[in-house]
């Protein structure tokens, strides 16, 4: 790392105090005082811990403030000699890394290490009876350096909550009315709440939060659009560390799901992606049964995302087949998918009356009319003589004509001449006499 570097690396920290005394200690290893650099990191690394606490403190956390309340009583005392109070406060500043670790969950176990060790190399810095020997220590450039960036990278340019607290925080932020269910903005509201630069420790406890919440939690939590968009987010912020956290926990939850609930593993997909990739065989055979065997009710829910998953789109064509056309047409209002349009078209080649047709066109297939592919339109244009479909004269096969013929959807001449052959000429000479400007 060069000192260019080094300039980079203070600004990382999280605010002027802290890039203040960083600075301190690379000017000392630009001077090659390695001693002074390593002493001066350690100074740094309390100070900006110190800070942290009084951060936590302000923000409520009952720990952090009886800290503060520590130094507070100690600090007055300290200034008249007081040896206890000097003591406590040595105690303190010789155990933070663990304090804060404990409580508070700042950091993981290499990083623990590495401050330690940093701590270590401070005191045989600080204090010449500590080598026990008559030589000075003297620590290498190499070594001032490696601390130099742990203490920026481990400490002072993280955010002041890494633990259980943050994970409250972050969690109290995604049960607000106000969290959003778009992805883009759910990622800028969690990065501002904490999961800027997280440690994997703490994306582990958000992600089974949010995958337990929303599918076994509470009300703020359980079923709800933001918590599934949570979920998105951090997997698309940090896929390394909470996808297969993510995977593991839908797979638990899965297995011991009572079968109400199943559908919700289906509902996740529109917005996680992922979801069926991510659940094991045992689980995607129970969600196949739950799309064959589901109510109707619940078919028109989980339809049009369960068609999009290839593995169910053989489930899906058995189980939309037993919908009626209203319940087909609520499919269809949410799904263009090939699949879901082709039995909008069955549906109405099977019409046996006026009504009947008129309703499943409504409902089934003029949702669709700009997603039918041309054997489709080919297949309405005659279904009245192929399949024996009682549509000619009907209000909504007039329309499906009008349509087609206007915005040229077929060759005009096809459809004249289709018209003419099942005895509908006066369809046909109304298609030419209007103008293609009147809407229908």
């Amino acid at each position: 790392m060069s000192l260019g570097d080094l300039d980079e690396l203070i600004l990382t920290c999280r605010n002027e105090e802290g890039r203040g005394y960083i600075a301190e200690a690379v000017a000392c290893y630009r001077a090659g005082a390695y001693r002074a650099c390593i002493v001066s990191t350690w100074i740094a690394v309390v100070f900006d811990l110190l800070s942290k606490i009084r951060e936590l403190a302000l923000s409520g956390d009952a720990e952090a403030q009886l800290i503060v309340d520590d130094l507070n009583k100690w600090q007055p005392l300290i200034g008249k000699g007081d040896m206890t109070a000097i003591k406590r406060s040595l105690d303190l500043e010789r155990s933070i890394i663990t304090i804060v670790n404990d409580k508070f969950g700042f950091f993981e176990g290499m990083q623990v290490q590495d401050l330690d060790r940093l701590h270590d190399d401070r005191n045989r810095c600080a204090h010449p009876t500590y080598q026990g020997t008559e030589q000075p220590y003297t620590p290498s450039a190499e070594l001032a350096r490696t601390h130099l960036v742990d203490a920026v990278r481990h400490v002072l340019s993280q955010a002041p909550v890494q633990g259980k607290a943050a994970t409250a925080q972050i969690i109290k932020l995604v049960e607000s009315a106000y969290f959003p269910t778009d992805s883009g903005a759910a990622k800028i509201q969690l990065k501002s709440a904490g999961l800027d630069r997280a440690r994997d420790s703490l994306l582990r406890s958000v992600a089974d939060k949010l995958v337990f919440g929303l599918l076994e939690g509470s009300a703020s939590l359980k079923g709800r659009p933001q918590t599934a968009t949570a979920v998105r987010a951090i997997c698309e912020l940090y896929p390394q560390a909470c996808e297969p956290r993510v995977k593991r926990a839908l797979n638990l939850i899965c297995r011991r799901a009572p079968d109400p609930t199943l559908p919700l593993f289906i509902a996740l997909q529109r917005i996680l992606s992922q979801t069926w990739s991510f659940l094991e065989a045992d689980n995607q055979a129970r969600l196949k049964e739950v799309v064959r065997q589901t109510d109707d009710k619940t078919a028109v829910r989980i339809l049009p995302v369960a068609v999009d998953i290839p593995d169910l789109q053989d489930m899906v064509k058995e189980r939309i087949k037993k919908l009626d056309q209203k319940q087909l047409g609520a499919v269809v209002q949410e799904s263009k998918h090939p699949i879901i349009v082709q039995a909008g078209v069955d549906l109405y080649c099977s019409s046996k009356n006026w009504d009947s047709a008129n309703s499943n066109y409504g409902q089934a297939v003029e949702p669709a009319l700009a997603n039918l592919t041309e054997a489709q339109l080919k297949r309405i244009l005659n279904a009245s003589i192929k399949e024996d479909a009682d549509l000619r004269g009907s209000h909504s096969f007039n329309n499906f004509c009008r349509y087609i013929y206007e915005n040229e959807k077929l060759p005009r001449p096809d459809i004249i001449s289709s018209l003419t052959d099942q005895a509908m000429g006066h369809l046909a000479t109304q298609l030419e006499g209007s103008p293609d400007d009147i809407p229908f």
